[in-house]
């Protein structure tokens, strides 16, 4: 059976932004225009109704469950329209983070494309998205079931049930993620999309593809906590360090086009584009980077890798 580092898969995030600056560099700044061209319609479209919304969620008094659903409704729209973006986004930033991993000749256009590739990456992600939901809803109500069965026989029994095997159930869900996690590399490589292949692969593989994962997500953390202090100490710079303005000003950012516009709103949009593309990069890259190494057909292999 092939084998892989775990240390090296967990860093391989970084080998991409070392071994590719510039096509990294570019994602950051495609990543940053869209988002604020993406950020400037919502506000434009969006903005009252999401100011109200959130003016409503900051009162201390208990809001109206009935005005609640009333403003979600209002932002269905917007929901719907950033939903998709993501999709899109992250389809096309995927797609492009694994053809600088496992096609690295293949770097025409900063290894960006939209096309079939990109596509299939949006499906496999929906599907997926559908099947943990589909599988954490049948874990609830699996694990609700035995629990009240057994608390209606004895509720120390029952409570000791669910002592276990709520850590049961989320431990599944762990385990089918990881054991899931390289169907979108795999539907890459084979150009087609394959969900359940990606349980062969591995399979034996659990322990270092969790610890790789694990320690990938928290040097993601870090990435995004060491950027967001950036945004922090200079948007206080800006706001001569009144930390009462510079709260205001982040958080009307979003409901706001004049706040939007500030030099602090500027920053945070331009910060935000290199939190996206490097957060996803670090998180992304090890599946791609184990898919190279343990990738079962040799010869296609090769070719892919080539």
């Amino acid at each position: 059976m092939k084998t892989f580092s775990a240390t090296d898969a967990a860093i391989s995030g970084f080998g991409i932004v070392r071994e590719h600056p510039k096509a990294v560099g570019a994602w950051v700044l495609i990543s940053t225009i869209v988002s604020a061209v993406v950020a400037v319609i919502t506000v434009g479209l969006f903005g009252p109704q999401l100011e109200a919304f959130a003016n409503l969620s900051q009162t201390n008094a208990q809001p109206d469950p009935a005005e609640t659903l009333r403003m979600m409704g209002g932002l269905v729209p917007a929901m719907a329209c950033s939903m998709v973006y993501s999709i899109a986004f992250y389809s096309v930033l995927m797609a492009a983070i694994y053809r600088a991993t496992l096609r690295p000749a293949d770097n025409d256009k900063a290894y960006l494309r939209f096309g079939a590739d990109e596509l299939r990456q949006a499906g496999v992600s929906i599907l997926m998205v559908l099947l943990f939901f589909a599988g954490y809803i049948g874990i609830v109500l699996g694990v609700a079931v035995v629990i009240g069965i057994l608390a209606a026989v004895s509720k120390p029994v029952g409570g000791l049930a669910a002592i276990v095997l709520v850590p049961v159930g989320l431990g599944a869900l762990i385990y089918f993620a990881v054991r899931l996690s390289l169907a979108n590399v795999l539907t890459f490589a084979k150009g087609k999309i394959d969900i359940f292949g990606s349980m062969a692969l591995t399979k034996g593989r659990f322990w270092p593809m969790f610890g790789a994962y694990v320690v990938a997500t928290i040097l993601a953390v870090v990435v995004y906590l060491l950027l967001f202090l950036i945004v922090t100490l200079l948007g206080g710079a800006l706001s001569g360090f009144n930390m009462e303005t510079l709260g205001t000003l982040m958080q009307s950012q979003t409901t706001s086009l004049e706040s939007l516009m500030t030099p602090t709103g500027i920053l945070s949009l331009a910060v935000g584009g290199l939190i996206a593309v490097l957060t996803s990069v670090t998180i992304y890259t090890p599946s791609a980077f184990i898919y190279r190494q343990i990738a079962v057909d040799v010869e296609s292999a090769s070719d892919t890798f080539a």
